[in-house]
């Protein structure tokens, strides 16, 4: 499997020919044009390596190093500066924020191929070897199917929690988790700014709280009914058991929480940085992938929910899809939104 390079570089020029570099040895390169969008291509991404510029716009290296050295899933990505600037306190600063080299500029093309294939390897020798990638516990985006999952549990008595309905709220004790057997839920964080922030959609095989068990005695988030759900709730300590039972399994679900952690993170920074088009943007693609039919999804989603999935007014909101519509970004069916290919929408920077 070809490894993930991320460049951030704000120098279009310097910014191709790396990516050109990068392909041609090898690795599956992808770009940012500043430090707010490298931030939210690596929390998207999860790259093997990023090669970060210093002096860019809306947020500097420094910034960008900052930020992705405080998130779990992040954190640990080998980080090289690029640089022209060979001042010893600007080297130390990036090293004490934990860089792992710095290249200068113009820079040699073997010295670079070079110090990314030493930091590769450093991270391979000392990291966790995963299973295979024909396991289904490589891929956080598999679910488990029936065989898979506890045979008490599935004898259990369903529930059924109506549209809008609380599953369970965000700082309430974690006594259960809930498996997903019909329907959607959404879950929110509440930000800095006390105001509710819309980080995933729970599916049909998913478990609703399987991130607040791990990570504590309370509630990390508040899960309410997308729409009419079936579900059949799991006492914590049983799922704890099942969780930590064998190293795969452990290996599952906290690959889970890693990429958990990281989308939800990429959401509260959309919300504070993004335009009013890239959250709509954000909220169309993650509605897609839930509701898509082959390259198709028609989405049963009211103006309403939509406004506060996208953390903006519903009157924005309308106005924001009927320049989508515009576009062909989008179409409307009636009250549903359909969308032919999510890759312009999953694009979108602006």
């Amino acid at each position: 499997m070809k490894h993930k390079i991320l460049i951030i570089e704000d120098n279009p020029d310097v910014r191709e020919n790396l990516q050109e570099i990068l392909t041609l040895s090898g690795y599956e390169a992808f770009t940012a044009a500043n430090g707010k969008e490298g931030v939210q291509a690596t929390l998207r991404h999860l790259p093997d390596l990023i090669l970060c510029d210093i002096m860019m716009p809306e947020l500097d290296g420094y910034g960008v190093l900052r930020i992705l050295s405080k998130q779990p899933a992040t954190s640990a990505i080998p980080f090289i500066f690029l640089t022209a600037r060979t001042e010893p306190a600007d080297l130390r600063r990036g090293m004490t924020l934990g860089a792992d080299d710095y290249i200068t500029k113009p820079f040699d093309d073997v010295e670079l191929l070079d110090t990314i294939e030493l930091r590769l390897k450093k991270r391979s020798a000392g990291g966790f070897a995963p299973p295979s990638e024909s396991s289904i516990l490589h891929d956080p985006a598999v679910r488990l199917d029936d065989s898979q999952w506890p045979a008490e549990w599935l004898e259990e008595a369903s529930r059924t929690i109506h549209k809008k309905d609380v599953l369970f709220a965000e700082g309430h004790t974690c006594r259960q988790v809930f498996l997903i057997r019909a329907g959607k839920a959404m879950a929110t964080r509440t930000d800095a700014y006390s105001k509710e922030v819309v980080t995933r959609l729970y599916q049909p095989g998913d478990i609703a709280g399987f991130s607040s068990a791990l990570g504590g005695e309370r509630y990390l988030e508040t899960v309410k009914a997308f729409e009419d759900l079936t579900i059949i709730p799991v006492k914590r300590d049983a799922f704890l058991r099942f969780a930590l039972r064998d190293a795969q399994t452990s290996y599952y679900f906290l690959r889970l929480l890693s990429v958990e952690l990281g989308r939800a993170d990429e959401k509260l920074l959309l919300q504070a940085f993004g335009s009013v088009r890239m959250k709509l943007a954000a909220t169309l693609t993650d509605l897609y992938h839930a509701y898509a039919e082959g390259d198709r999804a028609v989405i049963p989603v009211s103006r309403e929910d939509l406004a506060s999935m996208a953390g903006t007014a519903k009157e924005t909101i309308i106005r924001c899809l009927s320049e989508f519509r515009e576009e062909g970004l989008v179409h409307l069916q009636g009250s549903d939104i359909a969308i032919d290919s999510v890759k312009s929408l999953a694009e979108l920077h602006y």
